[in-house]
């Protein structure tokens, strides 16, 4: 295998496009960052706690706009604190009048359904709830009967419309075959009972259509596991939808997703599928995690720009493999500075923190 290149903080002889040092986003002293001159519109940003990570994302978040007018920009907000102005906020917890619905359709002929949202829930909640086969096996039975029973079936493509099943009648499916005396029914319950006593995933779903929305899920830590089953239906509902607007003509993004704490969605496929296929939709996504390890391979790999902020120094000698810059660029980090790299450039930047740009 050919060894990866030498860190560098600059590529050698090869000058910075002219446009892309001047234009997009301010994030830095000669730092911009425009996504429709790169490669795609995938960002990663690393940096531990009092780095400034939090400065970072919510100064992205406020100046998208200003580069994009028509720009959609939802944040799934982990820890309560990307709060901006003129947002709509959605706070998800047991008092909301609102929640997600992990069981909407995906709409697309080819890849959408009963049977395939069930077969995708099913495994969401099997990673996010530490299930086995048989709880996985059936949990997709009762998801499919749950669709049957609103008269939506995978066979009849004018019955997808219909109203959806929430988890709800999930409960109520089981609790049915608990009566006719099914001891693994029985044992999906009391597995799921945290769940469903919540009830976020049997409420009404909010309307998407605001041009910032932040989804605060900082409420859901409290019961493991609801933090990634929210995440995950969010960005699969945001990749399903994207999907059925059609290929963008050019680089310029529709929505943007700005995802702290990406560690609850690690393993995530949809977050693996947005990074991989979701630019060409015109969905885009900014991943934020205080370590290295949970960002995926692939999620890296596909982002054009890496940002790193100062890091634990057990992170260090990973930080330095992954995004390829100098262990002593890495450990002289201070609050609010920054390695930037953006496609195949290195630079290193003092950030404008959010607060400087609001004053």
């Amino acid at each position: 295998m050919k060894p990866l290149p030498q860190a560098t903080l600059k590529p050698q002889n090869k000058v910075i496009e002219k446009e892309r040092s001047h234009s997009g986003i301010f994030l830095g002293d000669k730092c911009y960052w425009n996504p429709a001159n790169l490669r795609n519109g995938h960002a990663v940003v690393l940096g531990t706690s009092g780095s400034g990570k939090t400065q970072t994302l919510k100064s992205m978040a406020y100046e998208l706009p200003s580069l994009f007018p028509e720009i959609k920009v939802i944040l799934i907000d982990l820890h309560g604190d990307l709060g901006l102005p003129n947002e709509v906020c959605y706070r998800l917890d047991a008092q909301a009048p609102h929640g997600l619905n992990p069981l909407v359709l995906d709409l697309d002929p080819r890849g959408g359904g009963p049977d395939l949202q069930s077969i995708a829930v099913s495994s969401i909640l099997r990673k996010s709830l530490k299930m086995g086969d048989n709880q996985q096996g059936l949990l997709l039975n009762c998801f499919i009967t749950c669709y049957e029973n609103r008269g939506i079936f995978q066979k009849k493509q004018s019955t997808w419309t219909n109203q959806p099943p929430t988890f709800a009648d999930l409960e109520a499916e089981l609790q049915s075959r608990v009566e006719d005396g099914c001891k693994d029914s029985e044992k999906l319950l009391l597995k799921m009972a945290a769940t469903f006593k919540y009830g976020i995933f049997s409420k009404p779903q909010p309307s998407l259509n605001f041009p910032l929305i932040r989804f605060d899920l900082s409420a859901l830590a409290k019961v493991p596991g609801l933090s990634a089953i929210a995440a995950e239906t969010l960005l699969k509902q945001l990749l399903d939808s994207h999907k059925l607007q059609g290929e963008i003509k050019d680089k310029t993004p529709r929505c943007y997703v700005i995802l702290d704490e990406c560690k609850e969605v690690k393993s995530s496929e949809t977050l693996a599928r947005i990074s991989a296929e979701a630019r060409k939709f015109g969905l885009c996504i900014v991943v934020a995690s205080q370590r290295d390890a949970h960002i995926s391979g692939e999620v890296l790999a596909n982002s054009s720009l890496k940002l790193v902020l100062a890091v634990d120094e057990t992170e260090i000698a990973s930080v330095k493999k992954r995004f390829r810059f100098s262990e002593s660029l890495i450990a002289s980090l201070q609050p609010l500075e920054a390695l930037v790299r953006m496609d195949g450039d290195g630079i290193k930047t003092k950030i404008i923190p959010y607060y400087e740009k609001v004053k």
